[in-house]
């Protein structure tokens, strides 16, 4: 898992920047510890600004971005300052991109996996990029099909997101899905049908199959494989 950098390993830190990047500040500790921010569930469910987040120790804390509060105790003795959950939200929904000094290997991978924003990365021109993390590292956004776009409607982005597997059922067309909670489900790229229980026109299991398949990952709908 991802380790916290020391200011000697930061490399191209700008002297501004010294502070920001030390061992032991929150920035660093909100990329690098293992976190989990999560949206739509428990307290945070129909909340667009209320996020949950569950440290790598199993507590949970509630964080409200509109307020800019946080329940862990160290935001109660710093008021006037963010946590490190805070921050964590901010660059995992993509609200606020990731300082450019930060090596990739460092980063906890989870992030944005369970909300809908898009981290971002500050480049060396001044601007950001979009990226997906996988395994810690960054992956291309033009070279991986499952790289999440802004303009990605909330399904496919957790389509693309979501640990979900896909395989070949049957011709013509029918494919078995995976989900990341152990769930197992049926889509029909013919017929345009999902046997989960989500009432979208288009759920995200259907999404990755047509991603998956577009990808050239998986059988064409009538069985041959993509090179066939």
């Amino acid at each position: 898992m991802a380790t916290t950098e020391s200011s000697s390993d930061a490399g191209s830190i700008d002297e501004s920047e010294l502070k920001e990047a030390g061992p032991n500040s929150c920035t660093v500790r909100a990329l690098t510890e293992v976190m989990t921010v999560l949206d739509s569930i428990g307290r945070a469910r129909n909340a667009d600004d209320l996020f949950l987040v569950n440290s790598g120790s199993g507590s949970e804390y509630l964080v409200d971005t509109r307020t800019g509060s946080c329940e862990c105790k160290w935001k109660q003795y710093n008021p006037s300052e963010e946590c490190k959950h805070i921050k964590r939200v901010a660059f995992a929904t993509g609200e606020r991109p990731i300082p450019q000094w930060v090596d990739d290997d460092a980063l906890d991978d989870q992030f944005g996996l369970h909300v809908e924003g898009e981290p971002r990365k500050a480049v060396a021109d001044g601007g950001v990029m979009q990226v997906r993390f996988d395994d810690g590292g960054v992956t291309d956004p033009k070279e991986d099909p499952l790289a999440v776009t802004s303009e990605d409607e909330p399904r496919t982005k957790r389509a693309k997101q979501e640990d979900i597997d896909v395989s070949f059922l049957a011709k013509p067309g029918r494919y078995e899905v995976h989900s990341a909670s152990d769930s197992c489900y049926e889509v029909d790229v013919l017929e345009e049908t999902c046997s989960c229980p989500d009432e979208a026109e288009r759920c995200k299991h259907r999404r990755r199959v047509e991603i998956e398949i577009e990808a050239q990952r998986v059988p064409r709908p009538d069985g041959k494989l993509p090179n066939a």
